[in-house]
């Protein structure tokens, strides 16, 4: 069973990861062994992408707490918040299930989702006192012809 959750490439990426993993395989203690020979386990991508996509999420968080909703890039949170829903979807369906995959992507798109509801607020709210100024094409008023 070993031997399947370990690369099969030659390159020396390869060759850092299996020399890793069984340089860990020998300390890691007997009560983390059923969570580290999972099929979505340490061993795995299954585990590592998940644990990395959360850093979407505290960027999310981050924004929610100190952007302007006027700064919130709309076309960027919601193609995250849609990113994020068709992942979670995707992580039921594969073998193995990926429950941690599918808290990150539910969390991507609850947060990104928020952004977009603050951006369209802030939008409703200030629709009336909005200007447009384009350094590239200038909008002329008529006092300025």
């Amino acid at each position: 069973m070993l031997s399947l959750r370990m690369s099969k490439g030659t390159g020396p990426l390869s060759k850092l990861y299996n020399a890793t993993i069984s340089a860990v395989d020998k300390v890691v203690p007997n009560a983390v062994q059923p969570l580290w020979q999972s099929p979505a386990g340490p061993r795995t991508v299954f585990f590592w992408a998940p644990a990395f996509k959360w850093t979407l999420v505290l960027a999310g968080l981050s924004d929610t707490l100190n952007r302007p909703p006027g700064n919130i890039s709309l076309n960027q949170c919601a193609s995250l918040a849609v990113t994020g829903l068709i992942w979670s979807r995707y992580s039921v369906v594969i073998t193995p299930k990926n429950y941690s995959l599918l808290a990150v992507n539910l969390g991507v798109f609850c947060i990104q989702g928020y952004l977009v509801i603050k951006h369209l607020r802030w939008r409703s709210e200030n629709s009336r006192n909005a200007v447009f100024n384009h350094n590239n094409y200038p909008i002329k008023s008529e006092d300025e012809w």
